[in-house]
């Protein structure tokens, strides 16, 4: 198998399975298309996304006619199907609980009906495509690698050759017959007992039961049960969600606006935790006022629009070189609202705090921080900001009501009480 540009994909036709510290990309041809390791916004091992080299491809080996897709309830667990004159499934996952630092990624293979012949060729790019793999070694039937900075464990692909740079092999099953492959990536040293398929398929989908409540009493029950998984598996442990797993990706087609994403915006993070707070208590919702709260007390009237999931700050934008792009865009990495004042995010964060006391979530640093809040929007009400739409600095009309709303609902819960004396 030689190394091919690939087209990309229409957006839509990506499945996204995520763990909370990273996410990865998986198209209809099997491939693994993005992924970053070992967090959200750090270099891409897999870059295909945005025409890099590096691929983690499981396919049929036969033509296939029809292709289809299905995430298990409640879960980014997906099902990849391909059907020509047998069909075949491709289960996968990130696994659960996440390491902040190494990924492990689960796909069982699968012959549904009749017999299965699946392809599947391995070539991890650290550094957005940069670095080749070296090292590359086999013992007892797992491969171990470095590619750049990236280290690599490959368990269940003991018949895999080297093969144009990256490792190759053909499984074939009987009807009904399963093949598991788990690939663990981290930046560090990894552990010496490699990941169990059966032991971490099942902490995976123990983690996920958690997730999603009943939502039994809703209109859209699955749509909510997703809505909950994809929120939870853009979460990470910090209680940061970003705002994408991807980079890049134009507004429209052939549209020259698009941007770095995988950062946790929060004017985003208050409006998710006001989403499931509306329905009641819950760890997005606790997370969610976690980083906030801890946003604030670290930088007061300086809170700044969008963090890393660590909260950081968001390293200025430069271009990937040698990444050609998602078509219509430029790869891109880091986000200019790093140099940004936006005003309505304080009252946004004070909307947050006062949903989560109504639910008596609020904590003495908690209070402490709406205290923050409220003081930075007097010093700084005056000064003119990028507001909502992030265009040339003014007094945004919707940043003061936002103030004005976060200002009014903490106010109210406060004078409430129980939890008002704070």
């Amino acid at each position: 198998m030689t190394e091919t540009l690939v087209t990309p994909r229409v957006l839509r036709e990506y499945a996204l399975v995520a763990d909370g510290e990273r996410g990865a990309l998986i198209a209809p041809d099997g491939s693994v298309a993005w992924l970053c390791v070992p967090r959200w916004d750090s270099p891409a091992a897999f870059s295909e996304l945005l025409g890099g080299p590096g691929r983690y491809t499981v396919a049929p080996a036969d033509p296939w006619h029809v292709w289809g897709g299905y995430y298990e309830n409640g879960t980014l667990i997906w099902h990849n199907r391909w059907v020509g004159s047998s069909a075949t499934e491709c289960r996968e996952a990130l696994a659960l609980p996440a390491d902040p630092r190494r990924a492990v990624l689960l796909r069982r293979i699968e012959a549904v009906d009749g017999p299965a012949k699946v392809t599947v060729f391995l070539d991890v790019r650290g550094g957005y495509g940069r670095s080749r793999a070296t090292s590359v070694e086999r013992h007892g039937g797992i491969w171990t690698g470095r590619s750049g900075t990236t280290r690599f464990r490959w368990s269940g692909a003991a018949k895999a050759r080297p093969v144009d740079g990256g490792l190759r092999m053909t499984i074939e099953l009987a009807e009904g017959a399963k093949h598991e492959l788990v690939l663990e990536i981290s930046d560090r040293d990894l552990p010496d007992e490699p990941a169990d398929a059966g032991r971490t398929w099942a902490a995976t989908e123990e983690a996920w039961s958690r997730v999603a409540p009943d939502c039994s009493d809703l209109i859209a029950v699955a749509d909510a049960r997703h809505a909950y998984a994809v929120l939870h598996g853009l979460t990470s442990a910090s209680g940061a969600m970003v705002a994408a797993a991807t980079t890049s990706l134009p507004e429209r087609l052939e549209g020259s606006r698009n941007y770095d994403y995988r950062y946790a915006w929060i004017r985003d993070q208050c409006y998710a935790g006001l989403a499931v707070a509306a329905r009641g208590p819950h760890p997005l919702l606790t997370g969610a006022v976690r980083f906030v709260t801890e946003r604030l007390l670290a930088d007061g009237p300086d809170l700044m629009p969008g963090y890393t999931v660590s909260g950081q700050p968001i390293p200025e934008e430069r271009q990937l070189r040698g990444l050609r792009g998602f078509p219509g865009g430029t790869a891109r990495a880091g986000n200019w609202v790093c140099g940004q004042f936006q005003l309505d995010a304080l009252g946004e964060s004070l909307a947050l705090l006062a949903a989560a006391a109504r639910h008596d979530m609020l904590d003495e640093e908690d209070w402490k921080a709406a205290s923050v809040a409220a003081e930075a929007i007097g010093k700084r009400w005056g000064e003119p900001d990028a507001g909502i739409w992030e265009l040339d600095n003014r007094r945004w009309a919707h940043s003061r009501l936002a103030c004005v709303s976060g200002l009014r609902a903490i106010a109210a819960v406060a004078a409430a009480g129980p939890t008002g004396g704070h």
